[in-house]
């Protein structure tokens, strides 16, 4: 069987996406859905098999259950997409919803045998599918709409978005994963699970993303809240932006070492979602000449009465935050006025 859609898209006036409505069968399921869960480098764990026996046990019997929810990122012109594009690229999708729901489904079929076999994979499946133009837009809706529940964390879904959107290859920021940094570590290579982190702080428009003094559940909560209130769908750039614009500065190799500092690049990140539109317009010279003279401020605090990791990445965010203001103040005045933020 296929994916079939019922009649025209909904349009999401806030994400400038669009919402189909559909089905498919257990079959195609087991077939199609199934193995997308699996495809993520990153994702959430799927409950212990015993959590979900009563689902399972249901799903023989023939209970129906919530739609399935289908993602994808397309840009440019939506009106491409249609009941024959989704069939053909449901290999593109990812599960936004229903992880725990799939797995239940391809481990109830398991369990039973003979001809009921058939008639399980028979049974209706309903999908929600989403068709958002960028990454952003979707995972302030994907927040929006799971806030407040236990599933999955925030951070653990741009986590999960972040993996398999970022094509990490062929990403024009110098990048490195974790693994092979183990292997053999590249100075000028960005950790991409910094480049995560730079994502979470730039969706939130904050760099306080892992306070160890905040129990970590409350965190994720108080990051879902900052997400939600930025109102990121009427922002006129997007995060990937951010990275291209910081990897053409990064030609400089003494601008690309300080990046490659982790929070450097949170801060910057952050401060990037408030105030990109003036930092697109610093040339690579102007930027080495910015982080120099944040660097000469910076050596004023006294690192014996700070966490100097924590205190350099909010610095960070005020200071390119606003760039423009303390661009035009002697250093003296740029110090204290930090220092009392």
């Amino acid at each position: 069987m296929k994916v079939t859609l019922f009649g025209t898209p909904l349009r999401d006036e806030v994400l400038g996406a669009a919402y189909w409505v559909g089905y498919a069968d257990y079959a195609f399921a087991i077939d199609k859905l199934f193995p997308l869960i699996q495809s993520l480098t990153i994702q959430r764990n799927l409950q212990n098999p015993s959590f979900y026996s009563r689902l399972r046990n249901d799903l023989k019997i023939g209970c129906v259950i919530p739609p399935i929810t289908i993602a994808f990122i397309i840009e440019g012109d939506l009106s491409v997409v249609d009941e024959r594009y989704i069939n053909e690229k449901i290999s593109d999708g990812f599960v936004l919803d229903g992880i725990q729901r799939l797995n239940a489904i391809q481990r109830a079929f398991n369990e039973i045998d003979g001809p009921d076999r058939e008639t399980f994979l028979g049974r209706t499946l309903h999908l929600n599918i989403i068709v958002a133009p960028s990454m952003d837009r979707l995972l302030y809706r994907m927040i929006t709409l799971n806030n407040g529940q236990k599933p999955m964390s925030p951070r653990h879904q741009i986590d999960i978005l972040s993996e398999t959107i970022f094509d990490f290859e062929t990403l024009s920021l110098k990048n490195q994963s974790h693994k092979s940094r183990q292997v053999s570590s590249n100075k000028l290579h960005i950790q991409r699970s910094d480049i995560v982190k730079g994502y979470i702080a730039f969706l939130a428009s904050t760099p306080a993303i892992d306070n160890k003094l905040i129990i970590e559940e409350k965190m994720d909560d108080l990051i879902a809240e900052r997400i939600i209130d930025s109102n990121i769908s009427v922002d006129k750039f997007e995060f990937i932006e951010v990275l291209g614009w910081v990897a053409d500065r990064c030609v400089d190799v003494d601008v690309n070492k300080w990046f490659v500092s982790g929070n450097n690049f949170i801060g910057f990140c952050a401060a990037a979602r408030k105030n990109f539109e003036q930092l697109r317009a610093e040339s690579t010279e102007s930027l080495a000449c910015a982080i120099e003279r944040f660097e000469s401020v910076f050596l004023h605090f006294d690192k014996k009465k700070i966490k100097v990791g924590d205190y350099r990445r909010k610095m960070v965010y005020e200071y390119f935050g606003e760039i423009g203001k303390f661009s035009v103040l002697p250093d003296s005045d740029v110090v204290i006025e930090l220092s009392q933020r």
